[in-house]
């Protein structure tokens, strides 16, 4: 089908077997610059009364096509989006990149796959949702109720990559950046140059706690520290509101040091994990969005990764 085809008429062609379930999202997309837009997650853990819409999303709108960034929890959620867009803009989606593979950012894949849509992942990412998928969307349904996941099926991108590559969307070259192995193993973000404009995925948290499950902190911090020198003017958290200035990424590496380091000589001290959720984060970092349950799971799966790997100096 070529290109020039209307959103509105790949909706009408879309697979008809599978229809998505749930409830209204009411989705208004943002303008946070020209021809970008931003679509906010609830700073909560997944509800029934949030739909697992707890991550950022968004999309950039060139002169021939349209780049959507996260494909979202649940199918009815992609749907929806693809709603949002077609009521800014007739042009067709070009791409959909994915930032990493955990549920809130990658289970609608199938929405945009069924589309025949570009549908980008690191490769490492794409393997682990392989793996984690199944579960990913049991422990999703459990949590928000199968109304909202009706639907929602198990899918893989229809690309993967190793390596940066730019997309031209018609007098706009966005970067996909590869940023791997930090918050998870197989991280991207997306950079418009134009307008200054990052998508940074879950390397960014902004005023809510970060989540560790599959974290190498010190390759985190290095990547937080990188993106804190690169030149863009504002920034879209994976978490939280828009960033304009550097200050939420240095807290998200203040965070994740804090976490480390007590984790780790509460480890070496010989604690239970337990014992060391029981000290509590000292200020400002008590004050983060949902800091009593990530902080508790946090600890807990930084534990478990140190009954089979390195520990790190508590120093």
């Amino acid at each position: 089908m070529p290109r020039a085809v209307t959103l509105t008429l790949m909706l009408a062609l879309a697979p008809t077997a599978v229809e998505a379930g749930g409830g209204d999202y009411g989705l208004t997309p943002e303008p946070i610059a020209p021809g970008i837009y931003a679509l906010w997650g609830a700073q909560e853990a997944m509800t029934p009364e949030n739909g697992a819409h707890i991550a950022n999303t968004g999309f950039i709108v060139g002169k021939a096509g349209v780049l959507v960034v996260e494909a979202g929890p649940t199918r009815a959620y992609a749907e929806q989006v693809l709603a949002a867009i077609a009521a800014v803009t007739p042009l067709p989606v070009a791409a959909v990149v994915i930032t990493h593979h955990h549920q809130d950012h990658a289970l609608a894949i199938p929405a945009y796959t069924e589309r025949s849509l570009r549908v980008i992942m690191h490769e490492v990412a794409a393997s682990m949702l392989a793996a984690d998928a199944p579960t990913l969307l049991g422990f999703m349904t459990e949590l928000i109720g199968a109304d909202w996941t009706e639907g929602t099926t198990v899918g893989a991108p229809s690309e993967t990559i190793a390596e940066s590559l730019n997309i031209d969307l018609g007098g706009r070259s966005v970067e996909v950046r590869v940023l791997a192995g930090g918050h998870t193993p197989g991280d991207l973000v997306v950079i418009d140059g134009t307008s200054g404009t990052v998508f940074a995925g879950d390397l960014v948290f902004n005023g809510r706690a970060a989540t560790v499950p599959h974290a190498h902190i010190a390759t985190w911090r290095a990547h937080l520290a990188s993106l804190a020198e690169s030149p863009w003017r504002r920034l879209v958290p994976g978490h939280g509101s828009l960033v304009e200035d550097r200050e939420a990424l240095a807290q998200v590496s203040d965070y994740l040091k804090f976490l480390e380091q007590h984790s780790a000589c509460a480890y070496r001290w010989g604690d239970s994990p337990v014992e060391a959720i029981q000290r509590k984060p000292p200020p400002p970092f008590d004050a983060l969005a949902i800091i009593d349950k990530e902080y508790q799971r946090s600890i807990f799966q930084l534990f478990r990764a140190y009954d089979t790997g390195p520990i790190p100096d508590c120093s």
